[in-house]
């Protein structure tokens, strides 16, 4: 499987230092999100986001509709310095594998199949960005992906609501990684997703095995194929995936595994200067979900 472009590795299915501390310095928990509502609706083969031009960032309780009938999920990407909207859309359409310091994936929903709505809680920057429709992003994605401009304003961070479930994308060393993964049971699991390394975007995908999975070696070898179709063993038709966000971001959202059975695990991202993607450097895991 080729590593992903920056398209692909913003959605597939798929920080300036001042941003980073922040989000850091969470508030209470007494602090009252701010409510964000987009929804997405379709007109023939093209979809197109109801959002707001603008609201209050800090903690924000992000809500989703999906009225169309394709999967379609929401992406949140912060973009800095004199940058504009369609310097954006400009990356996301290159071949890059890097991914430049003035773009930050600052999460959203999963893609969700019509008619369905999703949540997430996250703690967002004052600052412009692009909603982008995840599910649109990537191989075979077909027209360009639905789009909205939006702007954040300052607001009061706070402390995420606990969740049955954690995903973590821990930074382990240089340029190493591990999924530190617990209480996932089969059905939508609300989950807490913390990503790690400064230099580093991570996006959950979780595969369903058909049969049993061979040994991870040959898991992370067939993953780190340049060319050719994805392993048959991996079930990537009823796969899940989370938005992208940044290193030393954390944010709620759901993962719906829909049966019980072996799950892969992994990233395909790479750290913003390229190099290996992170299936490659540890972030590679195979889980039985009861």
């Amino acid at each position: 499987m080729r590593s992903p472009n920056l398209a692909c590795r913003l959605a597939l299915a798929a920080c300036a230092a001042t941003v980073v501390a922040a989000l850091a310095a969470c508030g209470s928990s007494s602090t009252e999100a701010t409510k964000v509502s987009m929804s997405i609706s379709e007109q023939g083969k093209k979809a197109s986001f109801t959002a707001p031009k603008s609201a209050k960032g800090g903690l924000v309780d992000l809500t989703f509709k999906n009225n169309g009938k394709a999967p379609h999920g929401v992406q949140l990407i912060q973009y800095t310095g004199n940058h504009t909207f369609a310097d954006v859309l400009k990356q996301l359409g290159s071949q890059s594998s890097k991914t430049p310091e003035w773009i930050k994936g600052q999460g959203g929903t999963p893609a969700i199949p019509g008619g369905q709505s999703d949540s997430a809680t996250l703690n967002l920057a004052a600052g412009n960005y692009v909603v982008v429709d995840s599910a649109s992003l990537g191989p075979g994605g077909g027209a360009p992906p639905a789009t909205a401009e939006m702007k954040f304003t300052s607001g009061d961070t706070g402390d995420l609501p606990s969740t049955p479930a954690t995903l973590k994308a821990a930074r382990t060393g240089k340029d190493k990684y591990a999924w530190d993964i617990s209480g996932l049971k089969a059905g939508k699991n609300q989950i807490t997703f913390d990503s790690e390394g400064k230099d580093a975007l991570h996006l959950i995908i979780a595969v369903p095995v058909k049969g049993k999975a061979p040994p991870l070696s040959k898991i992370k070898s067939d993953l780190g194929t340049q060319s050719g179709p994805p392993p048959s063993y991996l079930d990537f038709q009823n796969s899940q995936s989370s938005a992208v966000l940044d290193g030393g971001l954390s944010q709620t959202t759901t993962l719906d595994l829909k049966k019980p059975g072996e799950y892969v695990f992994f990233c395909p991202l790479t750290d913003r200067d390229g190099g290996k993607s992170h299936d490659q450097e540890g972030l590679l895991k195979t889980v039985a979900i009861k």
